[in-house]
């Protein structure tokens, strides 16, 4: 599996208001962005129990907990915390260039099938 990555711009600060989530589409990638007190996390946006979206959980401290089973993870680490939830989710390095924020994303989540 390819490590190379490209820094992404996916928003604003001021898109992502203090201890609010957000869902964003890159690529193939859905993604999601966590503003917990002010530092920025981002990790996959799809539960890994099942198909739903983190980012219309519910926030606690570092922790996202899934609307639909309610499993939790670590933004830090995307661990999976609780059931019925056994699998991490994806994290990804976010850089903040003054109000953008930048995430570093998976080439292979970039690439054009067929390209």
């Amino acid at each position: 599996m390819s490590l190379e990555t490209q820094l992404v711009k996916i928003c604003s600060i001021s898109d992502l208001p203090r201890n609010s989530a957000k869902g964003f589409q890159v690529g193939e990638l859905a993604l999601a962005l966590f503003n917990v007190d002010g530092h920025v996390y981002a990790t996959s946006d799809i539960c890994s129990h099942e198909d739903e979206y983190l980012s219309d959980g519910w926030m606690e401290g570092d922790c996202i907990e899934c609307p639909r089973h309610g499993a939790r993870f670590s933004l830090k680490t995307g661990a999976a915390l609780s059931l019925p939830a056994t699998k991490a989710i994806d994290t990804f390095a976010v850089e903040r260039k003054g109000e953008d924020i930048f995430v570093a994303i998976p080439l292979k989540f970039l690439q054009q099938q067929g390209a």
